[in-house]
């Protein structure tokens, strides 16, 4: 039981797939904390202000681990054996090297983010549970089970292309239907009348995540209201064909194309390919046909299925545990918050992509300096520490809920970007042999969605 039938190719295109998304997933951090080395520091909350645990006492030592492993030696170590790392996930060999790869690569996605969380994505939680449950598959599989079922990168196994019957493909494809199918859930939940009604997506193409090209684009309403119910279609019905070997390819081509269209019209770079690496694992075997009543089965293809329903009890309830638990966490995480210790461990399995329906999307802030020469838009010059690559959205969309909010007390992350821009703007004016000068410092918040400018 709980084992997913695959093919090597298949499975082993998935991991190359998963350890891409990891190099990119360290490549972006080591670019933050670079930028944090140099200008951005200022803008980010003081780490005595994060909460790890909730709990004061835990806190204290959580607050120095984090800040140790995001310092610049840590973050060096975790950048340089990134490589090596996703080399030995791909080469796979003995369960209790791959148990410790595994916990590996989630310590230091989690160690990365740590300081940084809002610049991490639902694509990163994703990526990261991956990596736990491949960890958890190395722990409870027999040593036996795992070079046969959860084999490596191997030529000669490449060419035969035998069938698995893999528990870790099983966890990725059980977590892969709860991101798509709770998704669709949460979007009828936090977003009924924008998905049902079907301005949705007109609303979301004003949102931050759509690259420039198509940023703005005036979705005729027939279109809108089409796609609203193809992607509730996506999420809460297509995602069952996973299960089922006559409706699988189906499915690996309906979502694939979603997600193909997400990469070319969205900055949502990790998620397409950590869901197209596991839509990979969906593929169905071109050894195994297509399922048949049991009395007209094949013996070879009637073994193959025994063989993918055995186990040992404890490896199936550990498996039967833990797919429990993910698919009632996210029922959880529908009608509540997560803890904060979930955040900072990145299993968090609330998938609220877009669930909104835009009701906020495309609002924009600006930071205006009122000086002696008059009102200047110092927005470019507040934007300037941040990292140039996609997830710098993420910190401005984080400032602007906090305006909406009005979470602009001492300390908040609108208080320490204002005070860091008036600096720079300063040093800036002395180095032009300028006035200096500052009166007064604000936001200006502005809809270039007309559907939204009333707010």
């Amino acid at each position: 039981m709980f084992r997913y039938i695959t093919s090597y190719r298949f499975y082993t295109l998935a991991k190359m797939g998963f350890g891409m998304a990891y190099l990119w997933y360290v490549w972006d951090f080591f670019r933050i904390h670079a930028a944090i080395w140099h200008q951005l520091s200022p803008l980010l909350s003081n780490p005595s202000d994060i909460a790890f645990s909730g709990n004061l006492y835990l806190d204290v030592f959580l607050r120095r681990m984090a800040i140790f492993l995001s310092g610049k030696a840590m973050v060096w170590v975790f950048f340089l054996v990134s490589p090596l790392v996703a080399g030995l996930y791909l080469w796979g060999r003995h369960k209790w090297l791959q148990f410790a790869v595994g916990c590996w690569m989630s310590f230091s996605m989690i160690s990365l983010t740590s300081l940084v969380g809002f610049f991490a994505s639902t694509a990163d939680i994703w990526v990261n549970y991956t990596f736990v449950f491949y960890s958890l598959t190395a722990l409870i599989c027999p040593a036996d089970e795992w070079e046969k079922n959860e084999p490596g990168l191997n030529p000669a196994q490449w060419r035969d292309n035998p069938v698995l019957a893999s528990t870790f493909a099983w966890f990725v494809i059980l977590l892969q239907f709860s991101v798509y199918f709770f998704a669709g859930i949460n979007k009828l939940i936090d977003g009924w009348a924008p998905w049902t009604t079907g301005v949705a997506l007109q609303n979301l193409a004003f949102d931050s995540s759509v690259h420039e090209f198509a940023r703005g684009t005036q979705v005729p309403y027939w279109l809108s209201l089409m796609l609203c119910y193809v992607t509730l279609l996506q999420r809460l019905v297509v995602p069952f064909g996973c299960f089922f070997m006559r409706y699988r390819i189906w499915s690996v081509l309906i979502l694939g194309l979603m997600h193909i269209g997400y990469a070319i019209l969205m900055y949502v770079n990790l998620f397409p390919l950590v869901g197209i690496a596991s839509l990979l694992m969906i593929l169905p075997p071109r050894k195994l046909p297509l399922p048949r009543p049991a009395s007209r089965r094949p013996q070879r293809e009637k073994k193959t299925y025994t063989q993918a329903k055995q186990g040992t009890l404890m490896q199936s309830s550990i498996t039967c545990f833990f797919s429990v638990w993910l698919l009632l966490e996210s029922t959880r995480l529908t009608i509540s918050s997560p803890m904060p210790w979930e955040n900072k461990l990145m299993v968090v399995p609330a998938w609220r992509m877009f669930a909104d329906g835009g009701t906020s999307a495309g609002g924009k802030w600006r930071l205006i300096l009122l000086t002696p020469q008059g009102e200047v838009d110092a927005t470019d010059i507040a934007c300037q520490p941040l990292p140039h690559l996609w997830r710098a959205r993420f910190y401005i969309d984080t400032i602007f809920h906090d305006l909406l909010n009005k979470n602009t007390g001492p300390g908040s992350l609108a208080d320490r970007l204002v005070q860091a821009t008036e600096k720079m703007y300063h040093d800036r004016q002395l180095q032009l042999n300028g006035n200096p000068a500052i009166l007064n410092a604000g936001f200006d918040i502005y809809y270039p969605n007309p559907a939204l400018r009333s707010h």
